[in-house]
């Protein structure tokens, strides 16, 4: 354990607890303040017509790890652009804390039936995971950074920035085939998400942090 914390720079692990500790905040933190009289069910026809396929919870959770070492890459291979992403995500997270708050949406979950290994956990996630802040979709959200992460890299192997992309779509069915999230909420956090990075891009934040170093820009 020792020699994998030593791996990585000190800036990393900072920026991997700030957003792991902004994250708890937003997502977990908002919902005692949640109006549950006045949620809203945030399902079309076109959500509707998708079936519920339990198989997919495999990628839903599978993207935890791969969230944890791809933010780790991203964040080693530049200190700049690593605390830039790390703001730009916190910032992403603050403006998806207050939609959950101001328009707090809930979708319809099917009855689960049955047994087998994959409706276990669903069974599980389900017990765990309530049917609120759903939009924008946190899960959608940081696994577009960790590609959106992979695209200025000089360091990141081709074949990873395409495995990154294809990671992406795949979490993207996955929410909705497990019935954990609608349609809206995935073009919703690729908004917020690249207005946030477009944000941080345009202002430079991390300069705040790196006073005493030289810029890689």
């Amino acid at each position: 354990m020792d020699a994998i914390l030593k791996k990585f720079p000190r800036y990393v692990w900072i920026c991997l607890a700030a957003v792991l500790g902004v994250q708890t905040v937003c997502y977990i933190f908002t919902e005692p303040f949640l109006d549950t009289s006045a949620l809203h069910h945030l399902e079309t026809a076109w959500d509707y017509q998708i079936p519920f396929r339990p198989e997919w919870i495999l990628i839903y959770l599978l993207c935890m790890p791969w969230w944890f070492v791809g933010g780790l890459l991203i964040l080693a291979d530049d200190k700049t652009y690593g605390i830039r992403f790390t703001l730009a995500y916190i910032l992403a997270l603050i403006v998806s804390a207050v939609v959950f708050l101001v328009y707090p949406g809930t979708l319809t979950r099917p009855e689960l039936t049955g047994g087998g290994f994959f409706m276990d956990i669903m069974r599980l996630v389900y017990g765990i995971d309530t049917p609120t802040n759903l939009c924008p979709s946190l899960h959608v959200m940081l696994s577009y950074y960790i590609w959106r992460g992979t695209l200025d890299s000089r360091k990141l192997p081709r074949w990873y920035k395409w495995f990154c992309f294809i990671f992406l779509v795949l979490v993207c069915f996955s929410i909705l085939y497990v019935k954990q999230h609608v349609l809206i909420d995935i073009p919703s956090a690729l908004l917020i998400g690249e207005a946030a990075l477009q944000i941080a891009n345009l202002t430079k934040p991390e300069r705040f942090f790196l006073r005493n170093e030289p810029q890689n820009e």
